[in-house]
């Protein structure tokens, strides 16, 4: 959002606003909730736009704090400045999302998927999405990283087995197993890094295309890109055993990931299709998850991720160890301990207190992974599934066939 920052009024919201964010992102979630509650009345009482768009934002994180279960005061604040709000503007979809996930908490699916839709096809109006471009990436990913072009790399790569790399889709439960893992004394929680991204642009750079130029790496590139990938993350905690890198786009980039580091350890998180989709389109992004907003591209993507995993591993047999995210649910202890024992890390109690350990969390998710388990989590689409025909009916289709042709990723 674009805000006037000679008003002092607005620019003290937004100082409030940013200390209730780092408060989130340490935990401290009452204190949270309160500081993003007061803006509230601040904004009734300056009565401006850029003060009702601080005041939705608001409004939006309390809704994710307290999973849906909003006070009547913060519907009535949403409604009202809903009603005063352009339609299809930035704070409009704010807005409806906090009011869906309380329609949603209060078992209320018809309303909540009508605001839903509301609020995603406001979002994704303002995205330049290619459905097909995607479905051509994902093609040269595949024909680009084959079995021999792996092993021909990996045979120099860096043999460092510190390197942790927590991949899968937005919303599958990564957050939940880099928590658990982070608990392990050793292992150190990096979070959601763009490092790897980097390397790619650094390909796309020097050999004039992604993914089709990693073809042209020689040995001597491999080990600088490398050694610039051990030099960003190392330094983040020197003397752990363990990093992890929890990026779970960096599912796309497991090709280069398993070529350049053939001692890595690689966690995929595996979790229903459905669940997965609709967690994705209830939530509100700030990254860029531009696939995420129309239920139709939304499945047409997680069928691309699961061609791309079946080739991953077909090409580099026993290098990914997925975790079940209904496992580590329905029977956590041997879940838990099998994903320790593929990090090759040694089993600490501490992992079934992982909600108890304390780390700074950016994620969508920095709420969630401070509670425990519950069985909430499993088969959160079932209430939905009539008004999900589009995302189905692309799940249990297939992409479609496209032109072979590279991708470049942005600068």
């Amino acid at each position: 959002m674009e805000l006037d920052g000679s008003d002092l009024r607005i620019r003290a919201m937004v100082e409030t606003y940013e200390r209730a964010v780092q408060a989130m992102r340490e935990g401290r979630t009452a204190a949270a909730i309160d500081g993003f509650r007061s803006l509230v009345p601040q904004a009734k009482r300056i009565s401006s736009l850029d003060a009702m768009c601080v005041a939705s934002a608001a409004l939006h994180q309390v809704s994710k704090l307290t999973d849906g279960a909003m006070k009547a005061a913060d519907t009535a604040a949403a409604e009202t400045m809903l009603a005063s709000l352009a339609p299809g503007s930035e704070p409009t979809w704010m807005l409806q999302f906090a009011l869906a996930s309380h329609a949603a908490h209060e078992n209320d699916p018809a309303a909540a998927i009508a605001l839903f839709d509301q609020a995603n096809a406001a979002k994704r109006a303002t995205m330049h999405y290619q459905a097909d471009t995607v479905d051509q990436f994902f093609d040269a990913l595949i024909r680009c990283f084959d079995v021999g072009m792996i092993d021909r790399l990996s045979r120099t790569g860096d043999r460092d087995a510190k390197p942790v790399f927590i991949v899968g889709m937005p919303r599958s439960g990564t957050t939940l197993v880099e928590q658990i893992i982070a608990s392990i004394p050793g292992v150190h929680g990096a979070g959601e890094l763009s490092a790897v991204a980097n390397l790619a642009r650094d390909v796309y750079k020097h050999e004039g295309a992604w993914p089709g130029g990693a073809q042209a790496l020689t040995p001597e590139r491999a080990t600088a890109l490398s050694a610039q990938y051990m030099a960003t993350v190392a330094k983040r905690a020197p003397d752990a055993d363990r990093i992890a890198d929890k990026m779970p786009m960096n599912f796309q980039n497991l090709g280069l990931i398993m070529a350049l580091f053939p001692n890595a350890k690689i966690l995929h998180i595996e979790r229903d299709a459905t669940d997965t989709c609709f967690s994705c389109y209830r939530q509100l992004f700030t990254g860029d998850v531009s696939f995420s907003y129309h239920q139709q591209e939304l499945g047409r993507y997680h069928t691309n991720y699961v061609r791309l995993m079946q080739h991953w591993r077909m090409a580099a047999p026993g290098r990914i160890h997925d975790v079940s995210y209904r496992g580590l649910i329905e029977n956590f202890e041997d879940e838990a301990r099998a994903m320790v024992d593929a990090i090759e890390m040694p089993w600490s109690d501490a992992a079934r207190a992982f909600h108890k350990t304390e780390r700074e969390n950016a994620t969508a998710s920095a709420h969630q992974m401070r509670q425990p388990l519950f069985q909430t989590g499993l088969n959160t689409a079932e209430a939905y599934k009539p008004y999900l025909a589009p995302l189905l009916d692309a799940l249990t289709g297939s992409p479609a066939a496209s032109p072979q042709a590279a991708y470049q990723p942005a600068a």
